[in-house]
């Protein structure tokens, strides 16, 4: 009792350092769990992949080959150190054969791409952030061989600062070390669905490819200049809008749009398509046997849907909007029947505390979707947007890009990618 009197006196006089010494106790407490449940991520996932590399195989068969494309720079620059401690085990551990290429300028990874045959790999996997996964498809869409697409599937290492297809695939609520291993446990297991991809073509004939969609407008520009008021620290984020509203009002986006709007009928593939056509399982040898090897699931292969355009009929329109926003289906309802891309139209003349709150309310409500849903919406088949200011600029996948006239059309099932329930749907 006398000690317990003794301590409680001590803490009175020393109120200050007792407080300090209780909250670093504490936060150092919460660190310490945070670390040792990540550490047990990483040691449940590798055991599960060591099932896989455990197996036996048949005389016939080899380890699977897996092409990583990794980005240095990612992560702040220790994208390596953070693959090689989160994903690298796990895939290793699984038998796989893994090339890693490290990504050293832009445009290296559709040189490596317009080079690479069917017979080098059986999966690509992108490691870094969406500039290197939006470059990645690009190139795998420019290659002429459209069997490559057919056969190859992709993963991801979500390693960059926004990530939204990775969380789109894997869910967006997870701690990064979680969403990095399933990613990887997704490569390993080898299943995976179809995914539609955005065609952007400029009037000069070059093409590029997008995963989730296009974004141009006063939000977004208001987004992409945070960084220049970090001296705000964390007020930079809502900052930012504030200087936004009063630096160039009314900041709308002004552009001619044709578009044709989606139905079911002008959606729907051509006569004679199939879907997905799984190939039949191979047969095993008597002296195969003797290995047990691993059983072979039935390969499905990609079957990709073209639609009819003969009778589609453009409607123009001009447009000035504070933000307008073209998705693709992976953004979308996965209920929603008729396929096609969603084009969202902000307010034209919004109020100076309007924008505000809207921008303040996306910082505390942040979302893997772009606008908001009190925008106006619709759903076309194709849309050409033809800008009247060319100093702006399209964020496409979080790159930007010069604000040029484009033709924007939807490509269904277009590349396989890796995902880990095998009933999972994103189009």
């Amino acid at each position: 009792m006398a000690f317990a009197i003794k301590y409680a006196k001590v803490i009175r006089n020393n109120w200050k350092k007792s407080v300090v010494a209780v909250v670093s106790a504490v936060y150092g407490g919460k660190y310490a769990k945070g670390k040792y449940d990540q550490e047990w991520i990483r040691r449940e996932f590798c055991a599960e992949a060591l099932k896989y590399g455990s197996a036996k195989i048949s005389i016939k068969e080899r380890p699977r080959k897996i092409t990583v494309f990794l980005n240095p720079a990612a992560s702040g620059g220790g994208a390596l150190k953070v693959f090689e401690k989160n994903a690298a085990p796990i895939l290793h551990a699984a038998g796989l054969d893994v090339n890693v290429v490290k990504v050293e300028y832009e445009g290296q990874v559709k040189k490596f791409l317009s080079i690479m045959e069917r017979s080098d790999t059986d999966g690509i996997v992108v490691a870094g952030g969406d500039g290197t996964l939006l470059e990645t498809v690009t190139g795998i869409m420019r290659k002429e061989d459209k069997t490559f697409r057919q056969h190859i599937p992709v993963g991801v290492i979500p390693l960059g600062l926004k990530n939204r297809f990775a969380k789109l695939l894997f869910g967006g609520d997870k701690d990064e070390v979680l969403l990095m291993c399933e990613c990887a446990m997704s490569i390993v297991r080898g299943l995976g669905r179809s995914v539609d991809i955005i065609s952007l073509k400029e009037d000069n004939g070059r093409t590029a490819y997008a995963l989730c969609g296009l974004e141009t407008g006063a939000f977004m520009e208001a987004e992409q200049r945070k960084s220049k008021y970090w001296y705000f620290g964390g007020l930079k984020h809502r900052m930012t809008y504030i200087r936004s509203a009063f630096s160039d009002w009314p900041p709308v986006f002004k552009a001619k749009i044709s578009y044709v709007l989606a139905t079911e009928e002008n959606t729907k593939p051509k006569s004679g398509q199939q879907n997905q056509q799984p190939n039949e399982q191979p047969k095993g040898s008597w002296f195969s046997m003797l290995f047990k090897p691993k059983i072979i699931k039935p390969h499905v292969e990609l079957t990709e849907e073209e639609t009819d355009d003969e009778n589609d009929m453009m409607e123009t329109r001009d447009l000035s909007a504070v933000e307008l926003t073209t998705v693709s289906t992976c953004l979308q309802d996965p209920e929603q029947t008729v396929k096609g891309l969603e084009v969202g139209i902000g307010p034209a003349e919004p109020s100076v505390w309007e924008f505000i709150t809207e921008g303040w309310r996306r910082v505390s409500e942040p979302s893997l979707r772009l606008g908001t849903k009190s925008n106006e919406t619709m759903l076309v088949k194709k849309i050409r947007i033809e800008p009247e200011d060319a100093t702006k600029f399209y964020s496409i996948d979080g790159e930007l890009f010069e604000s040029v006239p484009v033709t924007i059309e939807l490509l269904k099932k277009r590349i396989k990618f890796f995902c880990v329930d095998p009933d999972f749907k994103i189009s």
